[in-house]
């Protein structure tokens, strides 16, 4: 397993960014996250909203260079594990997030992590549930934040399903697609509606692979059970966003699932899913049970050369 340490860092996906590493796809390698940004806020201690600088906050490790990837292919990205540091940390910011108004002030707390419980108070522990914020590749030009908007590449989506047992495609923008991770979470409830989840640094073992050919339009989560596609509207249009996804369910059901329009329309009717994501940019999810047989069709001949040259 290769390991990037959580010296590489940086606060924005690049497609200038030197990599720090190249690997072959399925090669697994293990990113550790900084927790300095976060220390810095402790360090300050009463002081600490005068530092504080949400755009130096998410940082993300990377990036890493894929061999083979080219613009029009997938990066996939299979969870192996997360490993979060013994400490974790919240924090309640003016101005931020669903509850705005409703604290008696600022907070910015440690939390304690101890055989898989967060320990929130004396009263109050809470199973760790470990998963990852920000993640994806460089964009073909300019810079994509580590903060928000999320974007179809890359950005800050604070998915609870991106998360061990999960495999994310992102669209790659640039030879080698440079894939770069942060952000980790200890716990998470869905849309993150404080705008702050129980965050922390520490480890996450990612297996990097290639969908030859596979043009995707926003990523895609794939678990065992179900496919979710991601509707994204970085102006903030929940309605683009919701149509967004509920039509990319069709083209995958129509296009790589090989079903005809009036299967494919009653089957999103009836088992399809539309629910909210990450509040760093508008994200609606689309999801749908996985089938037995998801399509097929040729095979072009880079992916035939690709699994060839994988055996």
């Amino acid at each position: 397993m290769h390991v990037i340490p959580a010296s590489h860092t940086t606060f924005a996906f690049r497609p200038d960014a030197a990599p720090v590493l190249r690997v072959r796809p399925g090669a697994t390698v293990r990113f550790e996250t900084s927790a300095a940004p976060i220390e810095r806020l402790f360090a300050a201690g009463d002081r600490w909203l005068d530092v504080l600088d949400l755009h130096a906050i998410n940082a993300v490790t990377g990036p890493v260079f894929i061999e083979g990837v080219l613009p029009g292919d997938a990066v996939s990205v299979e969870i192996l594990a997360i490993e979060p540091l013994d400490w974790a940390w919240s924090a309640a910011i003016p101005g931020f997030g669903l509850l705005d108004g409703l604290m008696p002030g600022p907070m910015l707390t440690r939390l304690p992590i101890q055989d898989g419980e967060v320990i929130v108070s004396d009263r109050i522990r809470l199973p760790l549930r470990p998963m990852i914020g920000c993640l994806g590749l460089a964009p073909a030009q300019g810079e994509t934040s580590t903060l928000s908007p999320a974007m179809p590449w890359a950005g800050n989506y604070d998915l609870t399903q991106i998360a061990p047992g999960a495999t994310i495609l992102f669209p790659a923008q640039v030879p080698g697609g440079l894939f770069s991770l942060g952000d980790l979470h200890a716990a998470m409830g869905e849309h993150e509606a404080t705008f702050v989840a129980i965050e922390c640094a520490g480890a996450a073992a990612v297996r990097l692979g290639l969908r030859p050919g596979l043009h995707l339009e926003t990523p895609r989560i794939e678990t065992a059970d179900r496919v979710t596609v991601l509707g994204l509207s970085p102006c903030g249009d929940d309605g683009a966003a919701r149509l967004q996804a509920a039509r990319l369910l069709f083209d995958l059901l129509t296009g790589e699932w090989r079903l005809t329009p009036h299967e494919a329309y009653i089957l999103i009717s009836a088992q399809a899913d539309l629910s909210l994501g990450g509040p760093a940019g508008t994200i609606v999810l689309g999801s749908i049970p996985r089938r037995k047989a998801e399509g097929g069709g040729e095979t072009t001949s880079r992916q035939a050369r690709y699994k060839a040259d994988s055996r």
